[in-house]
């Protein structure tokens, strides 16, 4: 499907697209993209009840739903004759809870898309990695988001429906920290680091590759990929063709602030620290061909203008959740 094709047609009643944690970066970015191709978004968040045009969000705290609750919810929201064009798993439902919504897409013949990391791949250093590089083990995830992806990708992968599991890596938008390798990782303090004009501490001074996405570009991919036959069942890496330097990544920073690039020292992580994760030189790829007819809207100039965008005084009260998130403290709904 063309990116800018609306998934609307004439005459037939608004299609609806199913957000799991779609309150967050990934689900406003998708509520953006489905209004660019006229559909309706249903979310399900910890946020409370809204309602607006093309757009609704059921309160509903995943830690605590009991079994089945999050699939009535579902049915008593969109009955049996509302169109349903994707299920979407961004963040907040256990393993248990995505077998759930697994089991009433397959019942409603809905294609699934889930969010996964590109972390799992058991990657070296220096290597480029595709869908073809081997996943961690269980005893080589060393970290609790390493060992909850896993189990929420076994989830998905051992339902019987139209699903595909989307390894991404660093994304990109607003309401999100920036900072992509340590020891600056998704940082709240690195605006106000960079405006003081303090030198930044980086593993390698910086040259490590680090493969991006924009929240609306991986938004997109989730919808496109859910109407296309070739990515069932298939784990396929989304993130942008090209990789960025981890020192430009840092400097492009400054310059959007109107700064001068910022003094780089070179940095020497803690292997026990979990941003030890990204401070390797590794470039993620694809090779599937789903993921060859994927468009990209933004580069990194592009994404990160965008996440500035919401200004300084937002920038860390909108992204402390996502950093939360990574390193295993945030609420699990």
């Amino acid at each position: 499907m063309n990116p800018n094709t609306p998934m609307q047609q004439q005459g037939t009643p608004t299609p609806t697209v199913i957000a799991l944690g779609g309150t967050g970066m990934i689900g406003r970015a998708l509520r953006t993209v489905c209004a660019r191709r006229g559909v309706s978004v249903l979310s399900l968040s910890l946020d409370p009840d809204t309602q607006a045009a093309g757009y609704a969000n059921l309160q509903i705290d995943f830690a605590k739903a009991t079994e089945g609750a999050i699939s009535a919810a579902l049915d008593r929201a969109l009955p049996p004759t509302a169109p349903i064009a994707a299920l979407c798993i961004i963040a907040g439902p256990s393993p248990r809870q995505i077998a759930e919504v697994a089991s009433f897409a397959t019942r409603r013949g809905i294609p699934v898309a889930q969010v996964s990391s590109c972390l799992l791949y058991r990657a070296k250093d220096g290597s480029e990695v595709d869908e073809s590089t081997p996943t961690l083990t269980d005893t080589e995830a060393s970290f609790s988001y390493l060992r909850l992806k896993m189990a929420e990708e076994a989830a998905l992968t051992a339902a019987a429906g139209n699903w595909r599991l989307l390894r991404t890596n660093h994304i990109l938008g607003q309401g999100g920290l920036l900072g992509c390798i340590p020891g600056h990782n998704r940082d709240p303090g690195l605006l106000d680091h960079l405006r003081r004009g303090q030198p930044l501490r980086l593993v390698r001074a910086g040259q490590v590759r680090v493969s991006i996405i924009h929240a609306e570009d991986l938004a997109a991919a989730m919808l496109d990929l859910c109407f296309d036959p070739a990515s069932v069942g298939q784990v396929l890496n989304v993130v942008h063709p090209a990789p960025v330097m981890a020192d430009d990544y840092f400097r492009q920073i400054a310059g959007l602030m109107g700064l001068s690039p910022p003094d780089i020292i070179a940095l020497d992580p803690s292997p026990t620290d979990f941003w030890a994760l990204t401070a390797r030189d590794i470039h993620y790829v694809s090779r599937h061909p789903s993921v060859a007819r994927l468009g990209f809207r933004h580069d990194l100039t592009s994404a990160l203008r965008d996440t500035l965008s919401v200004g300084e005084a937002a920038y860390t009260a909108l992204g402390g959740h996502l950093r939360d998130r990574l390193t295993g403290r945030a609420h699990p709904g």
